[in-house]
């Protein structure tokens, strides 16, 4: 029970949301992790470029052997007919032909845009077209029955010179290839490189989010083994009230209360076995926290055998007493059926119901937070449960919670006046002035 005290004095009602530490970090870490991703994927894109230009180098070597592989073999089998006569040499000679006319466009094609390279090639062809030329005269006139002026020709070192200028080009258009591939392949190990130790940033920046999100939901487990659930995540973000004062700050409300206390909890206490005073423990709360979850409540704490339970907190609510007395009816039905399906002996309750101005608030440091509501609407909610004992009813209800409650609904209130009756205008226990108080009709 909260003792009497005056209400303090209002604190500051505004406060402007901030960003915490660990959220801060949190962001920039999201934002870190984001711009290592991008660079990452821009880097991987380098990398599937370099490689496509590695395999377009590989290409054109390629290409450039096997154009001088045929030449070589055109050349072959046109010695080897001419120093034979066996026409089968003609067959190397004549795919050898066949193939760097194929070879030709293909390697133009791969060549295009590079203007070094083009132009080399453009010096390349004619070469190609003279020495087939110097092939096919050679045999057209050992064909022609002159096969001494045919080897007179291939003597004479036309072929020769030709072919050694074909050699010539060629190698000159694989070195630089080759130039191009170690390029090529040097930025392919420095985008590893980068892209590794990208891949090192990302995982530390995931493990240090990972660690602060452990941390996080420690903390948030350790707040809320303190306050009600619905609280810890408000006061995380800056803690607000409705938009008004800070939780840690506080700040007046009207609210309404709601006074649950079980009755005989100490003499159970005294003849049972700890199990179970455990059990009945357990059960009377449960009932208590499903009530509330029904009826908007938020239970302040449990205190032994008894609770605390506030309507209108953390939203202002204009249904706060209506909520507590559909509460106090609720509860009873819960307890009232938790009596019938058990073996126990039937447990009783009382519950006090008021409703005015108190001060709601997260004190304490860190380590230990505690949510509090003070005021003399708190204390009156406590003396009519007390009530409840020498009246012999479960739930006591004050003038001012009807009036609230009957002037939320939205009949007009035509059926409070039938659910409950006045049953004294005596003062309460520990006060001087008197007022009205109900409990629920027969």
């Amino acid at each position: 029970m909260t003792p009497d005290a005056p209400l303090p004095a209002s604190p500051a009602r505004t406060r402007p949301a901030r960003i915490g530490p660990r959220a801060g970090m949190t962001f920039v870490g999201a934002v870190l992790l984001l711009l290592v991703g991008s660079a990452n994927g821009l880097l991987l894109a380098w990398q599937s470029s370099v490689q496509h230009r590695i395999t377009h180098t590989l290409s054109i070597d390629r290409a450039l052997m096997q154009v001088l592989a045929d030449l070589l073999d055109s050349e072959t089998g046109q010695r080897g007919y001419l120093l034979t006569g066996d026409a089968a040499f003609l067959v190397p000679y004549t795919q050898g032909l066949g193939r760097v006319a194929a070879e030709m466009p293909r390697l133009a094609a791969e060549l295009r845009g590079n203007g070094e390279q083009e132009a080399r090639l453009a010096a390349l062809r004619p070469a190609i077209d003279r020495k087939f030329a110097e092939l096919d005269r050679t045999i057209a006139l050992d064909r022609a029955g002159d096969r001494t002026g045919a080897l007179a020709l291939v003597r004479a070192g036309e072929g020769k010179a030709e072919m050694d200028e074909i050699r010539r080009i060629v190698e000159t258009m694989r070195s630089r290839e080759d130039e191009l591939l170690i390029g090529y392949q040097q930025h392919a190990h420095q985008i590893e490189t980068w892209v590794g130790l990208g891949s090192v940033v990302s995982v530390g920046i995931m493990a240090l989010l990972a660690v602060l999100a452990l941390r996080e939901a420690a903390r948030r487990a350790a707040l809320s083994r303190f306050l009600p659930a619905e609280l810890a995540p408000l006061l995380e973000r800056g803690g607000s009230l409705d938009q008004g004062g800070g939780l840690r700050l506080g700040e007046r409300r009207h609210a309404a209360i709601a006074f649950v206390d079980m009755r005989g909890s100490t003499t159970i206490a005294e003849r049972a076995d700890p199990e179970t005073v455990a059990v009945l423990i357990t059960g009377f709360r449960r009932c208590v926290a499903q009530a509330a979850r029904e009826t908007g409540g938020l239970i302040d704490k449990f205190m032994g055998d008894g609770a605390l339970v506030v309507f209108g907190v953390p939203e202002v609510r204009a249904d706060a007493a209506a909520g507590a007395l559909a509460f106090a009816g609720r509860l009873e039905a819960l307890v009232e059926a938790w009596n019938a399906a058990s073996a126990h002996d039937p447990v009783r309750i009382g519950i006090g119901v008021h409703c005015g101005e108190v001060f709601v608030g997260v004190v304490g440091d860190d380590d230990r937070l505690e949510f509090t509501v003070l005021g003399d609407a708190v204390n009156v909610a406590a003396r009519l449960e007390q009530a409840t004992k020498t009246f012999g009813t479960t739930t006591l209800v004050s003038q001012a919670a009807l009036d609230a409650a009957r002037a939320s609904d939205a009949s007009g209130g035509e059926t409070w006046c039938e659910t409950w009756r006045e049953v004294s205008r005596t003062a309460l226990r520990g006060r001087s002035e008197a007022f009205p108080i109900y409990g629920r009709a027969a």
